[in-house]
């Protein structure tokens, strides 16, 4: 249930509170709800912010109208972005953010949000992945996506774009929670990312005002909003110690749904993830459909490639013998008993149907 503003505020006000330097967001709680009114955050304000309040070239003056001024040129800043801000007041909040320990009061949104109550997954992951991690980021982000899910990540290089690109190639929707101002997106590559989710329907969130560089403290405040916006987090690659295990922390503490992708316990991107299982902190993500289902979610129908897909004894012999694990076409040939030529010309119009899908180096993998 959407929190009643409390009479006498605006969400004008609101942001106005929100931009003093240093502000905590339990601490804009507390004011609105133990003040009737800015004005009265200013005569009296509460002793957790009034250290705050002193430290603000504002505060001198104890004048609201300039605070609400400061707001107002934010806010119009923000809509020149095709932004807006969004407070833990209003409707469109995200319903599970608002339950966990300390959300933001305000969020600084680029794009659609959709029903405050849609289904969000969050997938996230190491930046150096491996193409284990890549592939199976690819599969259950994609799955998660054609499920009518919303992939929740952070935007970052390796696992966390991938989970935003794949789900955007799929047609579905996807947030991406960072720790900077929406105007302070880099590099190049990320910015366009994060046009195309925006272009695509999905959403840039923040809590920090415009202007705000990323900074390394930022992050893990960045990664509570990650897990507190979704109703489970997956972890698909993560060594033994690094950001996506402390998504995974918050995600424990706030009473999501933890699932980690377990991996080969020789590398050292699936320390973290097989620790979390072994720990029995997390559960196993062995598949898409395994997660949908413990989250009581319809799978779309599994597509299943028929005999029709398979024009040749040499393709059905091929695509019995692939699996999710990269093969070459020299191991092929040497499994199946037939030249490599046979077996090239096999998976290259195998590839073209969409059948098989080939990888660096010329491996192959089943596509489905």
């Amino acid at each position: 249930m959407t929190p009643h503003l409390p009479p006498g505020w605006t969400h004008r006000d609101i942001v106005a509170l929100s931009l003093l330097r240093g502000v905590q967001g339990i601490e804009v709680r507390l004011a609105v709800e133990e003040r009737a009114s800015l004005e009265a955050v200013l005569a009296d304000p509460p002793p957790r912010m009034e250290r705050i309040l002193r430290q603000d070239e504002l505060f001198a003056a104890r004048d609201a109208d300039s605070l609400r001024s400061r707001a107002d040129e934010h806010l119009d800043a923000l809509t020149r972005l095709g932004a807006r801000a969004v407070t833990f007041w209003d409707e469109s909040y995200p319903a599970l953010l608002r339950e966990i320990p300390y959300p933001p009061m305000v969020l600084f949104v680029q794009g659609a949000l959709q029903e405050a109550s849609a289904l969000a997954i969050a997938i996230v992951g190491t930046r150096r992945c491996t193409t284990y991690g890549r592939l199976c980021t690819e599969r259950f982000a994609g799955e998660l996506a054609r499920a009518g899910c919303i992939v929740v990540s952070g935007l970052a290089n390796g696992i966390d774009s991938i989970a935003h690109a794949v789900t955007l190639d799929a047609g579905g929707i996807t947030y991406a929670v960072i720790g900077s101002g929406l105007d302070r997106i880099t590099p190049t590559q990320t910015r366009r990312l994060a046009e195309r989710i925006v272009a695509s329907g999905g959403a840039i969130l923040t809590e920090y005002p415009l202007g705000t560089v990323a900074r390394p403290g930022y992050f893990p405040q960045r990664n509570r909003i990650i897990s507190g916006i979704a109703r489970a987090v997956i972890v698909v690659e993560s060594r033994r110690e690094g950001g996506s295990l402390i998504t995974a922390h918050f995600a424990l503490d706030q009473s999501r749904d933890l699932f980690a992708v377990p991996g080969n316990i020789t590398s050292p991107t699936s320390e973290g993830t097989n620790r979390l299982i072994a720990q029995q902190k997390a559960q196993a993500a062995i598949s898409p459909e395994q997660v949908l289902e413990e989250l009581g979610v319809a799978s779309p129908a599994a597509v299943e490639t028929s005999r029709q897909e398979l024009l040749s004894p040499l393709e059905q012999r091929i695509w019995e013998q692939l699996s999710g694990e990269p093969q070459s076409a020299d191991d092929l040939a040497a499994t199946l008993g037939v030249s490599v030529g046979e077996v090239l010309g096999a998976l290259l119009m195998m590839e073209f149907r969409g059948v098989v899908r080939q990888l660096a180096g010329k491996q192959f993998i089943r596509s489905r």
